[in-house]
């Protein structure tokens, strides 16, 4: 089954907000012994709110560094900050934004190949935006720095 992008996600349209997304992610954090680095808006351009999150101890490791992204209600874990993302799953964080009723994707389907029927529901102008900047993955449209 195709699950279609919303209208407005790749603009960015329906966010919680920066202070809710913040305070989500600290309830995580002290939820799940991690800490919050830092939460802030992508910057210039981008479409998302972004948390840099340090996981202790996770899967034999020390410490891991994961980048949370917000856009709309869809949050999504990279290992990097910036474009191109590096998609992964962390069972850990994804069970506990979905508490909070955020939808995490899934790496899956972050990178799967955007098909006319991911964006029939998009607006003309984010279709515009799509052929012109011609997005690989799916995740490359919800989180993106499109001017």
């Amino acid at each position: 089954m195709i699950k279609k992008l919303p209208t407005g996600i790749s603009r960015g349209i329906g966010f919680r907000g920066l202070k809710q997304f913040r305070a989500d992610c600290y309830e995580v954090a002290r939820t799940i012994h991690a800490k919050v680095l830092e939460v802030r808006e992508g910057g210039q351009y981008r479409n998302y709110y972004l948390c840099r999150m340090q996981l202790r101890e996770y899967h034999n490791c020390s410490s891991m560094n994961v980048t949370i992204l917000l856009n709309y209600h869809l949050l999504a874990f990279s290992s990097t900050e910036d474009i191109p993302f590096v998609f992964f799953d962390v069972p850990l964080l994804q069970a506990a934004f979905e508490s909070l009723e955020y939808e995490v994707l899934s790496k899956e389907y972050l990178e799967t190949d955007p098909t006319e029927e991911h964006v029939a529901d998009l607006s003309a102008e984010e279709l515009k935006d799509y052929r012109y900047w011609t997005p690989n993955q799916i995740g490359q449209i919800i989180f993106n720095h499109w001017d």
